[in-house]
């Protein structure tokens, strides 16, 4: 669609186009799904155009360039042409589109807010155009998604699973990182969508829980701590503590669960979840971990819950409120809703989608 300066009134003052508002075809997307679910009877109740598209794209470059001759040679058509195409349109609304000013012509006032709807439908046929490739190039594409350890470990895999198995020539990367590293790379579009681990940073990005996940105080069964009966903090100066994931949203959990006692321990920071497990198995020290990453362990015995109570938290799908593409688009149903069926304890985890305060 060509392009060209402000619309000027009959007035001779300059008038702001809608070309300055890309938006525009944004919000029409936006209206358009609000009410997909009416569609065929919003699409019924459509009245038949009195003009084309054809026309509308012949106005548009007369307006903006105030000349019919650089509009005719713009589109490639003859001047006559161009002159016939406006004055059916002028006919179809039953309006004068344009006045002469000397040796050019202006958008008379109602010209111009018929330039105005019309930039607003020539925006709509774009973005139609661009769904339209998105999806044929769906299949072509990437997706990068960014994940915890608890998340591409328990939870993740399946997902990708049935996912990949729809659009195989799909390239899905995914990057690990804590929850608030996944939450700001999603946030600044470095990538597309996460699965994290709850407490979310207060950032402007919907989330939607998809399980739910207990963290757990556990040591080996013959650890010194194993045998008491009441948590006593004092007993924890000195205990090697094992971290997996430094920063983590776990660990925002273990000091809320060990308290006074979350100071005193020392700690020994491991690189892997699994790591900090074997180390446990092998009596090393405590460690606040998910259940679902101890639990066969928990059943066997080799490992005992301290006796501080369990916390369960969510885990969340991530991505920004704006739509990011149409693979993220076709993958979001996926992940929000089956990233996890259940959660360790065999529950479907509810509630809806959420906007994070930020």
């Amino acid at each position: 669609m060509p392009s060209g300066g402000p619309y000027r009134g009959t007035n001779g003052q300059n008038r702001t186009g809608l070309a300055e508002h890309p938006e525009a075809g944004e919000t029409i997307a936006r209206s358009s799904a609000a009410y997909i679910d009416h569609l065929p009877m919003a699409s019924d109740s459509f009245f038949k155009s009195p003009c084309t598209i054809d026309q509308i794209r012949t106005f548009l470059a007369v307006a903006s360039r105030e000349h019919v001759t650089d509009a005719a040679k713009a589109l490639r058509l003859s001047q006559p042409a161009v002159t016939q195409k406006i004055h059916q349109l002028e006919r179809a609304l039953g309006l004068r589109l344009f006045q002469r000013v000397g040796r050019n012509i202006q958008l008379t006032d109602e010209g111009l807010q018929v330039a105005a709807a019309s930039l607003l439908v020539m925006r709509a046929m774009e973005n139609l155009e661009h769904v339209a490739r998105s999806v044929r190039e769906l299949g072509r594409g990437s997706l990068t998604i960014g994940a915890t350890q608890v998340a591409i470990n328990y939870y993740l895999s399946e997902t990708l699973a049935a996912f990949a198995s729809v659009y195989p020539d799909l390239d899905l990367d995914i990057v690990l990182a804590n929850t608030e590293d996944v939450c700001m790379q999603v946030a600044s579009g470095r990538l597309d969508c996460g699965l994290v681990d709850a407490p979310l940073p207060e950032l402007d990005l919907l989330h939607t829980p998809v399980a739910k996940d207990e963290i757990v105080v556990v040591a080996h069964r013959d650890h010194p701590l194993a045998c008491l009966n009441r948590m006593v903090w004092g007993r924890l100066r000195g205990t090697k503590y094992l971290v997996w994931e430094p920063g983590s949203a776990t660990e925002l959990v273990a000091a809320e669960l060990l308290g006074p006692g979350y100071g005193e321990v020392s700690r020994l920071t491991m690189s892997s979840l699994g790591a900090v497990r074997h180390a446990l198995l092998n009596g090393l020290g405590i460690a606040s971990v998910p259940r679902i990453a101890v639990d066969d362990d928990l059943r066997s015995g080799e490992l005992l819950q301290l006796p501080v109570p369990g916390r369960t938290r969510a885990i969340c799908a991530v991505r920004r409120p704006t739509s990011s593409g149409c693979a993220v688009e076709a993958f979001w149903p996926t992940l929000a809703g089956k990233a996890a069926s259940t959660d360790h304890d065999g529950r479907r985890p509810e509630g809806p989608t959420h906007r994070a305060a930020g």
